[in-house]
């Protein structure tokens, strides 16, 4: 006589679970790219400075010296939100918007002649904040600055 296995049948599983199942692969990859995407929200252009009557804020950007000659710096912090800060000749201070008009994202300090954008790599002209090359459409918005006595200001 031969010895004959059993047999099983394989679990049926319930409609629950067969839902479920299509949800988790359904859903997930769309999370996936959600979580992936770049979110980074465009910066507020021109727009308002945050004070009363049009008067330009007061206090210090930097000091004159803190702006490298031939080059610059970014503040990421004023009251006109972040600025880059150029100074194409020793007695030129100018300053920008440093929201790239692209995303939003902050630019970098000038080298060599050129902001660049560190996201998708918009580039624009140093002493004048023109556009150079996209993906950005338009130049950095020029802030009026001054130079009083030793320091940058809101002019």
């Amino acid at each position: 006589m031969t010895a004959v296995e059993p047999t099983t049948k394989p679990e049926a599983r319930s409609r629950r679970e067969v839902l479920c199942g299509l949800m988790v692969a359904l859903v997930a990859p769309g999370a996936l790219v959600a979580a992936c995407s770049d979110t980074t929200a465009p910066a507020p252009s021109g727009g308002g400075t945050g004070t009363s009557g049009g008067a330009a804020p007061s206090g210090p950007l930097a000091a004159l010296a803190d702006v490298p000659k031939g080059g610059g710096l970014v503040l990421q912090s004023t009251p006109k939100g972040p600025l880059v800060l150029v100074r194409p000749t020793p007695d030129t201070v100018k300053a920008f918007n440093a929201s790239c008009p692209h995303q939003g994202t902050v630019v970098s300090a000038p080298a060599g002649g050129t902001i660049t954008c560190p996201n998708h790599g918009s580039t624009f002209d140093g002493a004048t904040g023109a556009l150079k090359g996209g993906p950005a459409t338009t130049g950095l918005k020029e802030v009026p600055v001054k130079v009083e006595g030793d320091q940058v200001v809101f002019a």
